[in-house]
Formats: structure tokens, C-alpha cells, sequence
């Protein structure tokens, strides 16, 4: 199923908060999709993976690390396995979305260069792989491999999109019969 970048971002973040992190982490979330869903790449599996079984080596906090400084490239080797790693091309890609910088990650099966404005892909079948080491990140002088097309659309299974679904809604408060007496939905009059 297709659905605009918005919408993805939106739900990413409510489902987030949804599972229990805080709001810029959630922030972050639905960043990293919204990015990599523009790159192409089908992220709601490993975003999912993130929010049932949260790590301390998750991508998601890794890369806010990332986005500290750009001097964390000067060549980074993650030797612990990091979960759900192809959430951290997004954070490579806003590390370097205002300079001229060309950044570099990769582990088994997977390798893309980032610059400024384009994603090029050496390979890209390690993408959806729910842990991954060593990797590596850094500078590089050029960029490598086919430049990847940007989309404006993201990819979700209806399995993933209903399950993003589920936790975005622990996130709506309640109805209750006080609510809907204040003016909360259609109330008492409900002539629609």
C-alpha cells in the first residue's frame, strides 16, 4: 500500500509515543522513516522491530548520536550489533543535508554513499536486516555506486500499516460519557 510521506511520517510518530518513547525520539522516528521512504526504501518493518523490542542499540538511538556532530564520521565501527540499522541512512542524510560533505555507511550486504541531496547505492539487500555488525560510517571523498531516484510516496505492507495502526491508537485518550456531554465528538445531538 501506498501513502504520502506526511502521513507515514505522522503515524510513525504517533505510533511511537504509542509504544512508549519519549517525543523527540517518537520526532525522530518519523523522520527516519519519512527519509528513508524517500530513498525508497520500505523501513516500517525495521521501525516496527525497534518498537516491540526496544534496545539500547536500537538505530533510533544511535542515530540521534549521529546528528550531534558531524565529526562523529571521521570513521565509526560499530562492533555490538545495532537493531534495525537501515534507519541510520536517515540520520547519515540529515548529518550532511547542509554541508558538502559525502558520508558513507555500511555492513554485509549493504553500502550507500549520502551527500547532501542524493542516496547512491552500492548494495541495498542488507537494508531490512533486524541486526547488523560491524558497521561502518564515515567521510568519503565521492560518492560510489547508482544513484538512487527520490520518491514521494511510501511502501507498507498492510500487516506493518495495521500495526502501526494499533499503536498509534494507545495514544487516543478514551471516550467517555463527560467528554461527549462537553462537546467531545457529536455529543447528544448527533444529526449528521
Amino acid at each position: 500500500m501506498s501513502y504520502s510521506l506526511n502521513e507515514y511520517e505522522s503515524l510513525a510518530l504517533k505510533a511511537a509515543r504509542g509504544a512508549g518513547l519519549p517525543w523527540g525520539l517518537a520526532e525522530d522516528a518519523g523522520k527516519a522513516v519519512r527519509i528513508s521512504s524517500s530513498f525508497g526504501f520500505e523501513s516500517g518493518s525495521l521501525l516496527l522491530e525497534i518498537l516491540e523490542h526496544q534496545q539500547n542499540t536500537s538505530a533510533l538511538l544511535i542515530g540521534a548520536h549521529l546528528c550531534d556532530s558531524l565529526d562523529h564520521f571521521s570513521g565509526l565501527e560499530f562492533l555490538e550489533p545495532v537493531q534495525s540499522p537501515g534507519l541510520l541512512i536517515a540520520f547519515i542524510a540529515l548529518s550532511v543535508s547542509e554541508t558538502d560533505k559525502c558520508a558513507y555507511c555500511k555492513w554485509s550486504n549493504f553500502e550507500i554513499y549520502v551527500t547532501s541531496q542524493d542516496l547512491f547505492i552500492v548494495s541495498a539487500t542488507g537494508f531490512n536486516v533486524t541486526t547488523a555488525s560491524p558497521i561502518w560510517i564515515g567521510l568519503a571523498e565521492a560518492p560510489q555506486g547508482k544513484k538512487r531516484e527520490k520518491s514521494n510516496r511510501a511502501m507498507l505492507s498492510k500487516d506493518t500499516y495495521n500495526k502501526l495502526i494499533a499503536l498509534a491508537s494507545k495514544t487516543y485518550a478514551p471516550a467517555t460519557e463527560e467528554s461527549r456531554i462537553a462537546g467531545a465528538g457529536a455529543g447528544l445531538n448527533d444529526n449528521d
